[in-house]
């Protein structure tokens, strides 16, 4: 891909989270509205929403349907925000659509209203799934009410969970950030929701305003029999043994919500073998959350990139490894409630180190408030190079997906250097 386009989105994101639909809104009109010119389901949640996704899109893909996946972050550079039938477009195709894409993005430079670096992405992938899918998965960047993916009118909407994330925009509590999330929900448009507890009760309300069906995990379906990789989803009318390759307890409750989206979608297409779907979802692996990437030393990175997702990060390691050594490296955004991760690794791994990475959101070092809690690491590629070559202890990576982005194409090039 051109340097250029790379250099561009990378000052882009100096502008940094925008919310509202102002400027997405100017920048789809401007290009003839390309979101109104596909069939999409849409999904919003603090955590699960990537894997959720995987799950559908590959359940999807098995029935025969073309399937376009919007996804944040990105773990492939530029390029693995949009993903065709679960690969990453070709950076000559994002090439193409950038330089169709970039006249607008002047016009509104000119104008004093810059799009940011996710809206142009949005506007970018919604332009590609107009003409080449047959259903598109978004996923919804941070919230969803003022979330520029907020746009679409999807045949399906999900929120996954609802815990403490983006406080600053979305709230400090469940209740108002279930609220934000909620905001996805369209009029007369079904609603799966994995939130239980208190922070179910806005998206109840928002549903019920909405004249919107809406189903509930552990009410209108539920899983039963639960081992670590297997378990058994059920409603009022169907039952499924699935057996997952996803490592995590937290994979159940997503898959059970996507094996909930199939059966409505299955109602709408008709072509939909829900057989052939869970085939598909026992087959599913998903980078960049709990993946195995390198052996000898073991490596395993995971983007627990908020308090409930390291809380989910632990309880599967300690699944996995009960007692066993292993270090486990911490990197994340500054906007995050990295005081209490940070609190919830130490407490847990006594071999924890904390760094930085190069990202403008990325805690530095002196950003971690509870200095006596983890070995601080200035140089994580020095680190990584070393525990390489003389660790015989599993090496865990989590945080923020970008640092794990990060590690995985470092992993990657000195493996290609050997």
């Amino acid at each position: 891909m051109r340097t250029n386009i790379h250099e561009f989105f990378e000052k882009r994101q100096q502008l940094g989270v925008q919310p509202g639909l102002d400027r997405i809104e100017a920048l789809l009109e401007a290009l003839d509205h390309p979101e109104k010119k596909f069939t999409s389901v849409h999904i919003a949640g603090t955590n699960g929403k990537g894997s959720t996704g995987a799950f559908l899109q590959a359940a999807l893909r098995a029935n025969r349907y073309r399937i376009g996946t919007f996804t944040s972050p990105s773990l492939n550079s530029l390029t693995g925000f949009i993903l065709y039938n679960g690969e990453f477009i070709s950076e000559d195709v994002f090439a193409e659509l950038f330089e169709e894409i970039e006249p607008v993005i002047e016009q509104m430079d000119r104008e004093g209203k810059p799009p940011s670096h996710f809206e142009i992405m949005t506007a970018m992938a919604f332009l590609y799934f107009s003409r080449n899918v047959d259903i598109a998965i978004i996923e919804a960047g941070m919230g969803g009410r003022d979330d520029t993916t907020n746009v679409i009118q999807p045949v399906l909407s999900i929120i996954t969970t609802v815990s403490k994330d983006h406080t600053a925009f979305l709230g400090d509590t469940l209740v108002e950030i279930a609220a934000h999330k909620a905001g996805i929900i369209k009029p007369h448009t079904p609603i799966i929701t994995g939130v239980e507890g208190e922070a179910l009760t806005p998206i109840v309300n928002e549903a019920n305003k909405n004249r919107a069906v809406l189903y509930r995990f552990g009410m209108d379906f539920t899983m039963e029999n639960i081992q670590i990789d297997e378990f058994e989803w059920k409603n009022l009318g169907s039952r499924y043994r699935v057996k997952l390759r996803t490592i995590g307890l937290h994979q159940h409750h997503n898959a059970s919500v996507a094996i909930q989206a199939l059966k409505v979608l299955k109602n709408r297409f008709g072509h939909l073998d829900m057989h052939t779907s869970i085939e598909a979802i026992q087959k599913v692996t998903i980078p960049g959350r709990m993946e195995k990437i390198h052996d000898n030393p073991f490596i395993l990175v995971d983007g627990a990139h908020n308090e409930a997702g390291v809380r989910a990060f632990i309880k599967t390691v300690r699944a996995i490894y009960p007692r066993r050594k292993v270090h486990v490296l911490f990197a994340a955004f500054k906007d995050k409630d990295i005081e209490e991760m940070q609190r919830l690794l130490a407490d847990v791994f006594p071999n924890l180190y904390i760094t930085s990475f190069d990202h403008p959101r990325a805690a530095a070092l002196t950003d971690y408030p509870l200095q006596d809690k983890g070995e601080q690491v200035e140089d994580w590629q020095a680190w990584m190079k070393e525990k390489i070559k003389t660790s015989m202890a599993p090496i865990l990576i989590t945080g923020s997906f970008h640092f794990v982005d990060y590690i995985r194409s470092f992993v990657k090039s000195l493996e290609a250097s050997e």
